[in-house]
């Protein structure tokens, strides 16, 4: 007599948050449809049940790191006190992003670079950085707001890959500046 086949309606999710692990450790290049399997405790063939290719799995994988990331901004914006300094805000997130939530940062970078070799990444790549230009858009206006996303990303990945510990004070006065410039243009009409 066969034995009954076990119900695991949570697998394929163990098999995505095993993927962010592998590559937390180890990078994209160590991500495979083995190392996931070992990871999440699944036999080799629920990956590839799961996920027809490698990319299919870093994909999922992009995806879960970005939408955790979103909702974490969400979060963040949805906390914003009327009024707040917005340079301390953001220098304070940066280094909430850079120590506490490092892993998820990294995770979000490595996919992110795999992005540009690997064309299906690319919706799911953008979309931190489009919320971010929407969420700093209800601040400052779009221009600013575009260019104050590419400035965050700058500072998060540099804090990342420094060697020393971050602090407000590394990434305030960069963003005071153009704030206070977004507010001069805003005061002379825009040019």
């Amino acid at each position: 007599m066969a034995s009954p086949r076990r119900r695991d309606p949570d697998r394929r999710a163990r098999i995505v948050a095993a993927a962010v692990e592998v590559i937390a450790e180890s990078g994209p290049q160590a991500l495979t449809h083995r190392a996931a399997a070992l990871r999440a405790d699944v036999p080799l063939g629920s990956t590839t049940y799961h996920f027809a290719d490698l990319d299919e799995l870093l994909e999922a994988a992009l995806h879960a790191v970005a939408d955790r990331n979103v909702a974490r901004l969400r979060q963040w914006a949805g906390s914003l006190i009327p009024g707040a300094d917005l340079a301390v805000e953001l220098a304070d997130f940066l280094v909430d992003l850079a120590t506490k939530h490092r892993t998820s940062s990294v995770v979000a970078y490595e996919l992110y670079s795999a992005a540009l070799r690997r064309p299906g990444l690319r919706a799911a790549s953008t979309a931190w950085d489009a919320m971010l230009t929407e969420v700093f858009s209800t601040h400052v206006d779009g221009t600013v707001a575009t260019a104050l996303t590419a400035m965050f990303d700058g500072l998060l990945h540099q804090a990342l890959v420094s060697p020393t510990r971050p602090v407000r004070a590394t990434f305030e006065d960069p963003l005071r500046r153009v704030l206070v410039a977004e507010r001069r243009l805003g005061c002379d009409g825009g040019g």
